[in-house]
């Protein structure tokens, strides 16, 4: 691999990870982590996704991230970072549903200027999810609508 990949990569881990610490924080503000159980055992499986992620352990940091969501479906840190690991390795379509996974459970919880950035990034990368977001929009505006 050459410096100039090398440096490529780097630089955009590090705006991956600029981007989810933005984005997510911690993830307790966002009231994601229901119980201190549930805490800890989440803060201990992202906290290993993470460190296999920084130690440039691809493989293992997808295989963490993913058990995470599927265990945790709502978890939007473990997606986000999933999201952030395809995106660094111009896995696009991966990337994309990682990040609709984000964007759809801002929507659903009414936080929608942060769903826009997602859904922005979203549309750049995969038409077919993007859609899938605008549809997740037009169901909830037709339930709002009929509840009026």
């Amino acid at each position: 691999m050459s410096m100039r990949s090398t440096l490529l990569i780097a630089a955009g881990f590090i705006l991956a990870m600029i981007v989810a610490l933005i984005y997510f924080g911690n993830g307790s503000e966002h009231g994601m982590l229901v119980s201190s159980e549930d805490a800890e055992a989440s803060s201990s499986s992202i906290t290993e996704a993470r460190k296999a992620f920084w130690e440039r352990d691809l493989l293992k940091a997808e295989r963490l991230y993913r058990i995470i969501t599927k265990s945790d479906n709502a978890d939007m840190d473990a997606w986000g970072e999933l999201g952030n690991l395809y995106y660094m390795q111009a896995r696009w379509k991966d990337a994309a549903r990682a990040y609709a996974e984000v964007a759809l459970r801002l929507i659903d919880k009414k936080e929608m200027q942060r769903a826009q950035f997602f859904h922005r990034l979203v549309s750049q990368m995969d038409q077919e999810q993007s859609a899938r977001i605008n549809e997740h929009l037009r169901n909830l505006n037709s339930k709002q609508e009929s509840n009026s």
